[in-house]
């Protein structure tokens, strides 16, 4: 039984976007993408969206940046419903299949002719194929793509484990894609060996250990971005410790914390260069009782659209 939330006329809370208007330009948009049919492993990741939207009701869209050390009450603050125009466009349909993936490819590639950001919330991660296509629109031959994921998805077949495979495939050059915690026991030497001899640069999850946030992104967004081509973040949740995401099948103890995801986020969405984010891998019906793994990915939504607003100097 769902929980009826409190109201508070001075606690607007976040979500609730409209659907955007034919033809009318935004600054972010919401779109669920609920694949699930062809995982590795059986997953209800197609009730996600719609769990991802109920927890973005739980949240306001208060954003308050810290001024410099030692100067308090010197930060910035906004609301991101007034600040950004952020509509939600539903749920496409049967993203699964041939005819349903590529009008989800469609549908994203018309979301971001006309925002700054299209963040596409799944579903398996089978979505990061229409996701990244249609941001990249036709200049996939100049775009790049960012992955924090345990996992390479470099695997053969159509599934979950395939779409980076299958993008640079369709055409995506493999020297433009940067993988962030890449994780051990979690990958084969196959797909290893497939990453360096594809030119895949690859951050390794213990990387991450020793070195900023901030300097690993800017490592791959010039990486991503070299050829000046529209920059896809895919989000795979899985890529965090399994006692922070445990409805993802996948997830591993060891892997990122929850503000290290949270962080990557932002950080990336305020890069000019990102024109897409997907967040993969959670499976709804799966997660703690608390919702963490759900309320993680609606936070990261959020996350997003904070980036956004600090792109766009609202």
């Amino acid at each position: 039984m769902a929980q009826t939330l409190s109201h508070d006329p001075s606690w607007p809370r976040a979500g609730g976007w409209p659907t955007p208007a034919p033809d009318a330009e935004f600054d972010l948009a919401l779109i669920g993408v609920p694949t699930s049919r062809t995982s590795l492993s059986p997953t209800n990741a197609h009730e996600t969206p719609a769990a991802v939207r109920d927890a973005l009701r739980r949240y306001s869209g208060h954003v308050v940046a810290p001024g410099a050390p030692g100067e308090r009450g010197a930060e910035a603050e906004l609301v991101l419903d007034e600040a950004l125009r952020l509509v939600d466009a539903g749920d496409v349909a049967d993203p699964d299949t041939e005819a349903g993936e590529r009008a989800a490819t469609e549908r994203i590639a018309d979301l971001a002719r006309r925002s700054a950001l299209v963040v596409a919330v799944g579903g398996d991660n089978a979505l990061t194929v229409p996701a990244a296509l249609g941001v990249a629109g036709e200049s996939l031959a100049t775009a790049g793509l960012v992955t924090l994921d345990a996992h390479h998805d470099l695997r053969d077949g159509r599934s979950n484990g395939s779409p980076v495979r299958r993008l640079v495939e369709a055409g995506l050059d493999p020297r433009r894609i940067v993988q962030i915690g890449i994780a051990d026991f979690a990958n084969s030497r196959a797909y290893r060996r497939r990453a360096k001899e594809w030119g895949i640069t690859v951050v390794h999850r213990d990387e991450l250990h020793d070195r900023s946030i901030p300097d690993v992104v800017a490592e791959a967004l010039s990486i991503a971005g070299a050829a000046g081509g529209p920059v896809h973040v895919d989000l795979d949740v899985d890529v965090c410790d399994r006692s922070v995401a445990p409805g993802c099948p996948a997830s591993v103890p060891g892997g990122l914390q929850a503000h290290e995801l949270r962080r990557f986020a932002r950080l990336l969405a305020a890069d000019g260069r990102v024109r897409g984010i997907d967040l993969a891998e959670v499976d709804a019906t799966a997660d703690a009782p608390d919702g963490r793994t759900v309320r993680l990915a609606a936070l990261c939504v959020l996350e997003a659209a904070a980036g956004l607003a600090r792109r766009l100097g609202v």
